[in-house]
């Protein structure tokens, strides 16, 4: 197992924030190990990640520790902290692979030009965006354009509202019966 990274101070307060604040990032993660398997609401992997997202070194060393377990039902959250960290630390190539291994909810073209960005290729993200062309996309491709400092450029390919609008997905109509009420159940 590869030593605890030493760069960082923490910020983190309370159970078990308070161990790696203080630069004891293996005390926190033993601290903390019988509730990383839990569901959602009772897990502590997501406080301990969660102020490392900008410290890649010590976010990697933590979701690869051994004795790290990913969230029960939420297994891709551990591949997405892991392509995060790998892309902060210039292994961009490495981190949309991990990254390819989830997320089905989402177009990996997207994840593939943020995990760019966090790699500081902002050229090759704002390249990947504009060949995607969807209202998400340039939404995203504006904050690029922004970071590289093209403030006006971002503005005119930011999309409008009334784009926005129309881009959003419309509820199916509900029926209606002869009094005006919906003949689906609420539930």
């Amino acid at each position: 197992m590869p030593s605890p990274p030493t760069t960082g101070s923490g910020t983190g307060r309370g159970f078990p924030g308070c161990c790696w604040a203080e630069g004891r990032l293996d005390d926190a993660i033993a601290v903390a190990e019988p509730g990383f398997g839990w569901y959602d609401c009772s897990n502590l992997l997501a406080p301990l990640v969660h102020p490392l997202l900008d410290r890649p070194e010590e976010l990697l060393y933590l979701v690869e520790h051994p004795r790290v377990v990913p969230h029960h039902g939420h297994e891709e959250f551990q591949h997405w902290w892991r392509a995060w960290a790998l892309a902060g630390l210039g292994r961009v190539d490495e981190a949309i692979t991990v990254a390819g291994l989830d997320r089905p909810w989402t177009d990996p073209r997207l994840v593939k030009a943020d995990l760019l960005r966090r790699a500081g290729r902002l050229d090759a993200a704002a390249d990947e965006l504009r060949a995607l062309g969807t209202i998400r996309a340039r939404e995203e491709l504006c904050e690029v354009l922004v970071l590289q400092g093209r403030a006006d450029e971002a503005i005119a390919v930011h999309p409008t509202v009334a784009e926005q609008r129309v881009a959003e997905p419309k509820p199916e109509p509900v029926p209606l019966g002869d009094n005006g009420y919906s003949l689906e159940p609420p539930f």
